[in-house]
């Protein structure tokens, strides 16, 4: 194993120094080689990050691709945040057993691809470092300078103690909010939490798919019960529907992928041109099966290994339009683009083709994907201008409850549900 002591060391002089250092407390990538970062529950490929406290057996998967000849050193460390993803003040020993850092030393290198990478694969909590409390972690993954960050993923531990049920009516409680809106109500039951004045010190989550850009936090409750507390009847939790998201599966290259209008193997890379994307908000609503949004790397042929025998490819996407939005912008949305609305999933108008277009470099596999406005004036984000808004679409909701530890200081993680509209 490629471990340095020195590295030890230097970990318990610099314990926050990562945390310090961080432009976001959220999932993004900070060097510009890394890609296809993947993190969820062992045999779970398409679930949140999620594990429970009381069975650490359970350990999160993570893997992701380094554009790299050779493997560069490369560590990672856990930050314990509140409920609303800002780190907390507590000390990693209040946190973590164990050392305060690991190396990933799990890699194998690229074969037979036109882009070398280096594919690295980690298992964890192991037995050197194991979160000792529940809560928001965030994962910081960094070079062998703690100050070196390449991409930074967020995940959760459990410690089951509320009981969450959760339901969603045909029409919201305000039908001037929209009938087409998917309205989450929540009961919570947990009795210890009552001596503990519960609408002061309990915090809701609620997040519609993969997305950040429309997730609600801090939700406080509406009615406070002897034995339960409700979320019902509050606008916050009131959600656009949007549609079912649109998909794309360049697991072979040499049969011409699903939406492909052309392939080309060029000197260096493949490049996948796709079939022109149209509005959709304005035809009849459509079932179809989609992956709530999230991403899936592997090769059509299953005798070869996806972590390291899938290539890259530039995708090239295109949305017709028939005029530039004044005042906002396209994004292309979804566990493609890391469920970030920035530059890399931002769309630029192509006056001549009459359109917003957008080229991705993705890693062969199976990608949903959904195009967004956002209005730069207000900040808001919404699927309904291109996409439809139908109450019929099938979106997950996930729900986590939190309960502030005023002697502890910090948000415990007391539950955790996950609610399919239909």
């Amino acid at each position: 194993m490629r471990f340095k002591l020195l590295t030890i060391i230097l970990l318990y002089l610099t314990i926050n120094l990562s945390a310090q250092n961080l432009m976001t407390v959220g999932d993004m990538n900070y060097h510009d080689e890394v890609h296809s970062v993947l993190l969820h529950p062992t045999g779970f490929d398409l679930d949140k990050p999620v594990i429970y406290l009381d069975n650490m057996i359970e350990q999160l998967h993570l893997q992701f691709d380094v554009f790299a000849y050779d493997a560069p050193y490369l560590y990672y460390t856990l930050v314990h945040c509140n409920n609303d993803w800002q780190p907390t003040d507590l000390p990693k020993n209040d946190y973590i057993n164990g050392f305060f850092q690991e190396e990933i030393s799990n890699f194998t290198f690229s074969l037979n691809t036109f882009i070398n990478y280096v594919h690295f694969d980690l298992l964890f909590p192991t037995s050197n470092m194991i979160p000792k409390i529940s809560g928001n972690y965030l994962l910081v993954v960094t070079g062998e300078d703690p100050n070196d960050i390449y991409f930074t993923r967020r995940f959760y531990i459990v410690e089951e103690k509320a009981n969450i049920s959760a339901s969603i009516p045909r029409y919201p409680y305000d039908l001037n909010l929209g009938s087409n809106k998917q309205e989450v109500d929540i009961q919570v039951v947990y009795p210890d939490m009552f001596n503990s004045r519960a609408d002061q010190y309990s915090n809701v989550t609620i997040q519609q798919n993969g997305r950040w850009d429309n997730a609600v936090s801090g939700l406080k409750p509406t009615y406070v019960y002897p034995d339960k507390i409700s979320y019902i009847n509050n606008p916050k939790t009131v959600f656009e529907s949007g549609n079912q998201y649109l998909r794309i599966n360049t697991s072979n290259f040499d049969n011409r992928p699903e939406k492909t209008r052309t392939v080309v193997r060029e000197k260096d890379c493949y490049v996948v041109t796709l079939y022109e994307d149209t509005k959709r908000n304005t035809h009849t609503y459509l079932q179809d099966e989609d992956l709530f949004g999230e991403k899936y790397i592997y090769l059509e042929r299953e005798d070869f290994d996806a972590t390291r025998e899938a290539d890259y490819a530039y995708v090239d996407f295109f949305l017709k339009w028939p005029q530039y939005m004044v005042g906002k912008d396209v994004y292309i949305t979804g566990a493609i683009t890391d469920w970030r609305l920035d530059e890399n999933s931002k769309m630029e108008y192509d006056p001549d083709r009459r359109g917003y277009k957008k080229s991705l470099l993705l890693k062969q596999g199976y990608y949903d994907y959904m195009y967004l406005v956002k209005d730069n004036a207000s900040g808001t984000s919404s699927l309904a201008p291109i996409n439809g808004d139908f109450w019929e679409t099938n979106n997950m909701y996930h729900i986590f409850v939190y309960l502030f530890d005023p002697i502890a200081n910090y948000d415990k993680l007391i539950g955790y549900t996950v609610i399919k509209s239909h």
